[in-house]
C-alpha cells in the first residue's frame, strides 16, 4: 500500500472505531454530544497521549509512532486482536516484512481437494483462486467469467452476475466477512500492488463494494456460516472453514473448506459428489 493511501486508511479506521465506541463502554458519561462515540480528547486521555499528537495521528499525518503508544490507543478504543494487528500494520509498527514470493501449492494439494467430498478451494493473499475441486467448480463455475480479474474470488463476488445470484440469501453479511478478511490480508502485504489495483478496479465498477468497503470492518480467518442458493445444490447452509496453509512455498495461501450445517445440505453435497464420481469400469 502506498504511504499516502496507508495514512488515509489509518485515518478512516481510527475515526470509524472512535465513533463506534459508546462512552459508557469506556467508563465515561454520555452527557450531551454532537457526534457519536468518543471525542478525540477522550481517546487521548484514555491512551495517555497528547491530544495534539493523537489528532495528528487520526488526521493521517506523517508522525513518529511508538509501539507502546499504539498499544495504549488500541486498548482505549477496545480493539480486538484482529483490529489491533490491522492498526499496527497501517501505522507501520513494526515495519512490514519484504513481500514474500507468490504461494506455490504442493503437488499433492489438488489430490487432497478432490478427496474432500464438499466444495473446497484455495486462494492466495489477494484472493486469486489457485486450486479447487470438482464440487467447488460445480458450485462456483470457476472460469465462466471473463476478464483480467476473472480468477479473483472478490472480483467475482461483486461483478459476476451468477455469483451475485448464488450469494443472494446473505449477500451483505457474506461480503462484509469476505472484505474483512481481505482487509487484514491487505495490511499484512503492504507492498503487493495487486491489492491496490483490485481495490481501484472495484471502486470504479461496483457501488456496492464502495459502500461496504467504507464500513472499515475486519474479520479474523475463522469459520463463517454461509447461506447460498444454487440451481444444482439447492438451498445450501454450510460452515466455511478457512485454513491458512503452512507448507513451504504455499505460505500465504488459504484453503476454504465447506462443512454442511444441516441434513439437507449434507444430502445435497453427497448427491453432487456421487454425480461427479468417475463411472465405474466394467468388470
Amino acid at each position: 500500500m502506498e504511504p499516502t493511501r496507508q495514512r488515509s486508511e489509518l485515518k478512516a479506521f481510527l475515526r470509524a472505531r472512535r465513533a463506534a465506541l459508546a462512552p459508557e463502554a469506556a467508563g465515561l458519561p454520555r452527557g450531551r454530544r454532537l457526534t457519536p462515540g468518543l471525542r478525540r480528547e477522550e481517546v487521548a486521555t484514555l491512551a495517555a497521549v497528547g491530544v495534539t499528537w493523537y489528532t495528528w495521528l487520526e488526521q493521517g499525518r506523517a508522525i513518529n509512532v511508538s509501539a507502546a503508544a499504539l498499544g495504549r490507543i488500541a486498548r482505549a478504543l477496545a480493539l480486538d486482536a484482529t483490529d489491533e494487528a490491522y492498526l499496527f500494520a497501517l501505522a507501520g509498527v513494526p515495519r512490514a516484512e519484504p513481500p514474500a514470493a507468490p504461494p506455490v501449492l504442493p503437488p499433492a494439494m489438488q489430490g487432497m481437494l478432490e478427496l474432500y467430498r464438499a466444495p473446497a478451494f484455495v486462494v492466495d493473499p489477494v484472493f486469486d483462486v489457485l486450486a479447487w475441486n470438482r464440487m467447488a467448480q460445480r458450485l462456483y463455475d470457476f472460469g465462466q467469467f471473463r476478464g483480467p480479474l476473472a480468477h479473483n474470488h472478490l472480483w467475482n463476488a461483486f461483478m459476476n452476475p451468477a455469483r451475485r445470484r448464488l450469494y443472494a440469501p446473505c449477500f451483505e453479511p457474506g461480503m462484509l466477512n469476505l472484505l474483512g478478511i481481505f482487509r487484514v490480508s491487505h495490511a499484512a502485504h503492504p507492498d503487493d500492488p495487486r491489492f491496490d489495483q483490485l481495490i481501484e478496479a472495484l471502486t470504479r465498477a461496483s457501488p456496492d463494494f464502495v459502500e461496504l468497503w467504507q464500513r472499515q470492518q475486519l474479520a479474523p480467518l475463522s469459520t463463517w456460516t454461509a447461506h447460498f442458493f444454487h440451481p444444482d445444490f439447492g438451498d445450501v447452509r454450510a460452515h466455511s472453514v478457512r485454513m491458512p496453509l503452512r507448507d513451504g512455498r504455499a505460505d500465504g495461501a488459504t484453503g476454504f473448506f465447506f462443512v454442511p450445517e444441516d441434513d439437507a445440505t449434507a444430502a445435497s453435497f453427497a448427491r453432487i459428489a456421487a454425480e461427479l464420481e468417475p463411472m465405474a469400469l466394467p468388470a
